[in-house]
């Protein structure tokens, strides 16, 4: 034996030194590939032009996570996104072309059930006694009533779901804070929740019969996998959001909320969540193709979804920052086309895909450039269908929501100077809450965003996790339109601001990735990306509108000093007063909006009425959006609109 050991000592020591050369590879890639971008930021400490009080408001701060080895984790969910697209998506659309959707949604459920054993030793190990009991009793019902799983009365006796695992038991016992990783197939993780991966696995039944394990993830992956790849093309960057959304799902566990509520604009406005399409297959039913800009000389993507025979045409524009495939834009679109429309989606001028190959302009946000850019875009694509379908639509029709119907107003009043140019005309121009006034509107996205302002500076972290947590827990519900959403107004204005606040970074560094205006001090790459996106945040809508805005209109010969003077010619301009005599006219224009929507003032909605008259339809209640998921809502937009635009034969 002594022999034998010392003959095999060589191939040992051998073993061991390549085992050790290639760690030392992988440490010298991984230190290679971390992001050492550092964060810079211009200096407006010291600032006194317009707009200069914006620049000196104290700000919250935007969720911000470390990612030192970005660029390792960029190219793991790149590989991920190769695996998703051409490995389970195709399979995934197989499994539901064959299984029912109620079907899959059983299953998905059974699936959960199972893990039961991995929530119950987490919520033990973590000292949850309340939960671990209701985890226990969930279990108990929803095996034998709910038919192993299959149905989940529980949550309908009170019974809520508490899904804790071992990278969250870990956090409770200290390890709070850990290194990002994004794990391909196993998505956005942590050193932490990495590890946590292993004592998962043991606790899982279904781990010990490796069929069933696939099974049981494939079920859960079949249901997500489209809406997985939407995200990706709708985001400028879908890795940065998940990023900061895993993130905060991670951290936040905050177990005792204040669930109190109120009725009020913007609470009713988070309803707006439940505008999306109804039948899970309606975004692929949608056929995306491109339409050449002659102003940009760029392909620009619209998605269209025809009738098989002759029918009206609906152009959709979504709201600020929305995209053609954003789920309220895909809500509405679902709604107008089973009502027999044909239907067109193009992404707003403010979101990055139109900014980079539509937009004429360097910077959107100036009313009468991005009115424009969207009515040839919709002319261009108008030319096109026609070309493909000749007369197959009785009638052209443009609708918008939110900033849309901001843009859709604009065009309407300016139709008589469109037909010169030779752009489309419409047979109704219908406006779904819009704003009256751009300043005031951006002012209340950047107010909503620094609600949580008014909490002690020593409670204020606290109070924002608490809004987080209380999100979070939701999501792990079944959310059903009708279901109460428990926020208090503040919660809601710093929700809503938030979720704009993410569109605006979104925007800046589209613009600034085409035409750097040298404001944005931090370098980016395609891999490191992060410490850009925290200079980016640190930006309000009213210093998009001076420090970016401003300076590039001075440029462009409209009349327009870098001043506050110019300032104020700008938000005149980005004001339908200023083309109300074109509102009047157009007796084809259709407005719908709710007389509690935080973008409306009271002088802003009497000023509608007096300038539409009848044309002009408020319901009494629901925010900004937050009704016309509704079909009460919907049947009467549809009832109107029809009135004023019917077919043509």
């Amino acid at each position: 034996m002594e022999i034998e050991n010392t003959a095999a000592a060589p191939a040992i020591r051998t073993r061991v030194a390549r085992r050790r050369a290639a760690l030392s590879l992988l440490l010298l890639v991984v230190g290679t590939l971390a992001c050492s971008t550092p964060l810079r930021r211009k200096d407006w400490s010291h600032y006194d032009g317009p707009g200069a009080p914006y620049f000196h408001q104290e700000e919250v701060e935007f969720p911000y996570v470390d990612d030192p080895i970005e660029p390792v984790n960029r190219v793991s969910a790149g590989v991920d996104l190769q695996l998703t697209r051409y490995v389970f998506a195709p399979l995934a659309s197989l499994y539901r072309l064959l299984v029912p959707q109620t079907i899959r949604v059983h299953l998905a459920k059974a699936g959960d059930n199972i893990l039961f054993p991995t929530r119950f030793v987490n919520n033990l190990l973590q000292g949850k006694w309340g939960d671990t009991w209701e985890e226990t009793s969930r279990f108990a019902v929803n095996t034998t009533v709910g038919l192993l799983g299959l149905f989940d009365p529980a949550t309908n006796m009170g019974l809520h779901p508490h899904p804790e695992d071992f990278g969250q038991t870990l956090a409770t016992w200290g390890w709070s804070k850990s290194l990002y990783l994004y794990l391909p197939i196993a998505g956005p993780s942590s050193v932490r929740d990495g590890l946590g991966l292993v004592p998962d696995l043991y606790t899982d039944p279904t781990t010990y019969y490796p069929a069933a394990s696939i099974a049981r993830r494939f079920i859960v992956i079949s249901d997500e996998v489209d809406d997985a790849l939407r995200a990706v093309e709708t985001n400028y960057d879908a890795y940065e959001l998940a990023r900061t959304v895993s993130t905060l799902n991670r951290e936040v566990d905050v177990e005792n909320f204040s669930w109190s509520s109120d009725q009020s604009g913007p609470t009713q406005s988070l309803e707006a969540i439940f505008l999306t399409p109804k039948d899970f297959d309606f975004p692929g039913d949608g056929v995306t193709d491109t339409v050449r800009i002659a102003q940009t000389g760029k392909l620009l993507p619209y998605t269209v979804w025809l009738q098989p025979k002759k029918a009206p045409l609906v152009y959709l524009i979504p709201g600020l920052g929305g995209h053609r495939l954003g789920d309220a834009t895909l809500g509405l679109a679902e709604m107008l086309y089973r009502g027999g429309n044909s239907v067109v989606t193009i992404s707003n001028p403010t979101n990055w895909e139109f900014i980079k190959f539509a937009a004429s302009v360097d910077l959107p946000g100036y009313a009468p450039s991005d009115a424009l850019d969207v009515h040839r875009v919709l002319t261009a694509i108008d030319v096109k269908l026609e070309q493909q379908r000749p007369g197959s639509f009785t009638s052209k029709r443009l609708a918008g929501i939110s900033l849309g119907a901001f843009l859709t107003l604009f065009i309407a009043a300016n139709e008589g100077e469109g037909e010169a140019k030779d752009l489309l005309p419409f047979d109704v121009y219908l406006a779904l809450d819009p704003a009256v006034s751009f300043e005031h509107a951006v002012l209340q996205l950047d107010r909503f965003y620094n609600a949580p302002l008014v909490f002690p500076a020593q409670e204020r972290a606290a109070k924002i996790d608490e809004i987080f947590g209380k999100v979070l827990y939701l999501s792990h519900g079944e959310l059903e339109p009708g279901a109460a959403l428990p926020f208090t107004r503040l919660e809601a204005e710093f929700l809503i601001g938030l979720s704009f606040r993410l569109d605006l970074q979104f925007l800046l560094l589209q613009t600034q990735d085409l035409h750097d205006r040298g404001v944005l001090q931090t370098e980016r790459s395609l891999l490191c990306r992060s410490s850009a996106f925290r200079e980016a945040s640190e930006y309000s809508y009213m210093e998009y509108m001076y420090a970016f805005m401003l300076p590039y209109l001075a440029e462009r010969n409209l009349g327009i000093g870098f001043d506050d003077a110019g300032a104020k010619t700008v938000f005149e301009r980005c004001d339908l007063h200023s083309v109300e005599s074109g509102l009047r006219k157009n007796d084809r224009v259709r407005i719908f909006a709710n007389e509690n929507d935080f973008l409306l003032r009271p002088e802003d909605i009497e000023w509608l009425k007096s300038v539409l008259g009848e044309r002009a339809h408020f319901f009494p209640a629901g925010g900004h959006l937050g009704n016309l998921h509704r079909k009460a809502i919907q049947e009467a937009i549809k009832s109107v609109v029809e009135q004023a635009a019917p077919e043509k034969p």
